[in-house]
C-alpha cells in the first residue's frame, strides 16, 4: 500500500482569520486535471498521515483530497495565545474550520465531505451551516447527540488519564485501540495488519493531551437533531450517507434511529469496529464510490 503522499500536492499550515489558531493540510490534487474534490475529516486523537491511508490509495486518481488535522491535532499546533483546551471546542467551530480551509485554498464548493467519529459529526455540522459548499456527506461512526450524564463521567476518566503526567496519552492509546477494534474480529485486523496497528498506537501516543480534552468537551455538548432538521428541510437528506460497524457498540441502532429522522441513507458494515473506514476499508471505499459517484 502507497503512503499518504506527502511530496505530492500541497501541505501547508496557515492561521484562522477569525482565531489565533493554526491548521495543517495536505491538498493532494493532480495538476491540469480538474478533479472533483473530497474533504476528509478525522477521529479524536488521529491525523490525517495515518488514518486516511486505504481511502487515500483507492481514491487519489479520481478525485482531489484535502487532509487535515484538526485544532491542536497531528501538524496541527497549539495555540500561542490563548488557552482553547479546558474550555473546550465545539462542533460548530470545527465545521467552520472546514469552511475556513477552503476559502484559504480558494476552493468554492466540494464535492463530497467524507468524516470519521468526531470527523462524521463535523460533516453533518458543516453540511447544516455551509450547505451551499458541500454536495454529499458520509458519515461514518458519529452518534446523534452527547451521551447520558453517566457516560460523560467516562469521558471524564479519560481525561484524567491523558493529562496524568507526561506519558498520559501513552497510557490512554492501548485503550483507545481495543475499543476502536473491539472483539475477535477487532483482534484478529490488528495481528494480521501489525504495520497499521503499530502506526496507530503512534499516533495515540503522540496525540496532544490539551486536543483531547479540547475536542472531548464538543463531545461532551452536541446534538446533531437541528443539524438534520435543516438538512432535511433543505431537500438534501438523499446526500447523506450513515455508515456505522455492526460491532460499534450502540452506533448501529443510534444511526438506525437518526436514518429515521433524518431520512438519510444508511449502510452498516458487518464485523467492524469504529475505525470502519481502515478494518473495513474495501467495503468502506466501495460503498462511499458508489454513493458519491
Amino acid at each position: 500500500m502507497a503512503p499518504v503522499p506527502t511530496s505530492e500536492g500541497r501541505f501547508g499550515i496557515f492561521t484562522l482569520p477569525y482565531a489565533p489558531v493554526k491548521i495543517a493540510y495536505h491538498f493532494y490534487d493532480i495538476p491540469q486535471r480538474d478533479l472533483p474534490v473530497i474533504m476528509l475529516s478525522n477521529a479524536l486523537s488521529s491525523n490525517f498521515k495515518t488514518l486516511w491511508k486505504e481511502f487515500v490509495e483507492h481514491f487519489r486518481d479520481s478525485y482531489a483530497i484535502i487532509l487535515y488535522d484538526q485544532r491542536f491535532h497531528g501538524e496541527s499546533p497549539l495555540s500561542e495565545h490563548f488557552d482553547y483546551y479546558s474550555k473546550g471546542l465545539t462542533f460548530e467551530e470545527l465545521a467552520d474550520d472546514a469552511a475556513a480551509i477552503l476559502d484559504h485554498l480558494g476552493i468554492a464548493r466540494i464535492h463530497a465531505f467524507v468524516g470519521l467519529s468526531m470527523g462524521a459529526t463535523t460533516a453533518v455540522v458543516f453540511k447544516a451551516r455551509h450547505s451551499d459548499r458541500v454536495g454529499k456527506i458520509v458519515v461514518a461512526g458519529s452518534g446523534l447527540k452527547s451521551a447520558p450524564r453517566g457516560a460523560e463521567d467516562v469521558f471524564e476518566a479519560r481525561i484524567k488519564i491523558a493529562t496524568d503526567g507526561p506519558d498520559g496519552m501513552a497510557k490512554i492509546a492501548p485503550l483507545t485501540l481495543d475499543r476502536w477494534f473491539p472483539g475477535e474480529p477487532g483482534k484478529k485486523f490488528l495481528n494480521e495488519h501489525s504495520t497499521r496497528r503499530d502506526e496507530f498506537l503512534a499516533m495515540l501516543r503522540d496525540a496532544k493531551p490539551e486536543a483531547f480534552v479540547a475536542c472531548i468537551r464538543a463531545l461532551q455538548n452536541f446534538d446533531l437533531t437541528p443539524s438534520f432538521e435543516k438538512i432535511k428541510q433543505s431537500g438534501d437528506s438523499k446526500d447523506v450517507l450513515l455508515v456505522a460497524g455492526a460491532m460499534d457498540g450502540p452506533l448501529p441502532d443510534v444511526n438506525e434511529s437518526m436514518a429515521k429522522l433524518s431520512d438519510a441513507n444508511l449502510v452498516i458494515i458487518q464485523d467492524s469496529g469504529h475505525i470502519v473506514n481502515v478494518q473495513k476499508a474495501g467495503e468502506f471505499n466501495e460503498v462511499v464510490a458508489k454513493f458519491i459517484a
